[in-house]
């Protein structure tokens, strides 16, 4: 009984010197990877370290805050202003419509009221003679026998108000002149004149249609034969026959001549209605009438080749007339100075349709090498861009 004491306590006591080795405070106390390890909260995960701060730090990220604030709201301010601007122009601009239209229609009414009151009795007048028919019966008969018995009386007729809002109350005479350059694949050319007429008519305040005629003239160089003709067509450069040009020496070439008469017919519609500017766009068809010619045509002929190989040429009254249609492009602006009087500004694009419809030969072009030259050149401005920028007058009535 007394071993078994002893046993019990010596137990005890192996048990209490182990776990004192196995104490947390020991362990950590030995071991620097607990020491230096990062702190965990109750669920398990690694608690964020806390940023040191002050009041003052609190006052200045709160001041930035309220700038950056305030540069949002002061962008979306300035984009609120210029969307006011723009429908405050909207407004007044269709306002300024309403109130023209407003105006006339007030005036038109007015009238209206007059000629009922005048016919049903209710108002009299020199203001309701026209609108009487037995007064202006009893005026004729009055103005005869005044006639015969005394001096004639001559009547002044007075023209309507002109709006320019019903057919042909508004009559435009336009000449005008500016720059014509002829663009094609291979030539580029500027005209020496370019001017015009036309005539046109307001169908109402927004459309009107006119009639038009333009002349064009330009000169430029032909440098295919100096000294030797070399090839067939205009601008070729094979030498197969090879004839000597007694027009020109070296170098020099032979002046071309090209006119053109334009007579066309268009229309125009006005982006406003009625200010001192009108711009406007349009569209137009013209039938041309070109003549194109050597300046210097005296006749001569003579002849190359060898033995049965002879061939003959001749120079002089190489000449081509032609006629073709074309579609047109333009726009522009009137600029108004006074009710009869303004000017206008426009540029004009032309282009031919469907190559010539007709065309008249000075010579045969099978022995004329040079006549083949103009009609090539003839065919290379009917397929040309034709670019135009006017200036002119306008007159009104």
């Amino acid at each position: 009984m007394k071993t078994l004491k002893f046993q019990v306590a010596g137990a005890i006591m192996g048990l209490s010197l182990t776990l004192a080795a196995l104490s947390p405070d020991k362990v950590l106390a030995n071991d620097e990877r607990y020491l230096n390890s990062e702190p965990i909260n109750i669920n398990g995960y690694v608690q964020p370290e806390v940023e040191a701060t002050d009041q003052e730090l609190e006052t200045i990220r709160g001041d930035l805050q309220r700038a950056e604030n305030m540069t949002h709201i002061n962008k979306k301010k300035a984009r609120t202003y210029r969307e006011l601007v723009d429908q405050t122009e909207k407004l007044s601009e269709s306002s300024e419509e309403m109130i023209e239209e407003r105006l006339e229609a007030q005036k038109e009414m007015a009238q209206y009221n007059k000629k009922i009151d005048c016919m049903m009795g209710r108002a009299s007048g020199p203001e309701c003679d026209r609108y009487n028919k037995k007064k202006r019966r009893d005026e004729v008969v009055q103005d005869e026998v005044q006639v015969a018995q005394a001096a004639p009386v001559v009547e002044k007729n007075v023209k309507p108000a002109n709006y320019g809002d019903n057919f042909g109350e508004t009559i435009k005479v336009l000449p005008y002149t500016g720059l014509t350059t002829f663009d094609s694949e291979n030539e580029n050319l500027e005209a020496n004149i370019s001017a015009g007429i036309k005539v046109e008519s307001n169908i109402n305040s927004r459309f009107s249609v006119g009639i038009g005629f333009n002349y064009t003239s330009m000169t430029t160089e032909d440098f295919g034969s100096n000294g030797s003709y070399f090839g067939a067509g205009y601008g070729s450069g094979a030498c197969y026959t090879c004839y000597n040009n007694a027009y020109n020496n070296f170098y020099n070439g032979r002046e071309i001549q090209f006119t053109n008469m334009n007579f066309n017919m268009y229309s125009k519609f006005f982006i406003v209605k009625k200010n001192r500017f009108r711009p406007y766009v349009g569209a137009g068809v013209g039938y041309n009438r070109s003549n194109i010619s050597y300046n210097d045509n005296n006749s001569f002929s003579g002849a190359y080749g060898y033995g049965y190989g002879n061939y003959n040429y001749q120079f002089g009254d190489e000449e081509l007339i032609t006629s073709s249609f074309n579609a047109e492009l333009m726009a522009g602006s009137e600029v108004i100075f006074s009710d009869t009087l303004g000017m206008i500004l426009e540029f004009n694009y032309m282009r031919g349709i469907g190559g010539n419809i007709s065309s008249d030969n000075g010579i045969d072009p099978f022995n004329a090498p040079d006549q083949q030259r103009l009609e090539d050149l003839n065919e290379e401005l009917s397929r040309a861009n034709i670019l135009s920028l006017y200036a002119g007058l306008l007159v009104q009535f």
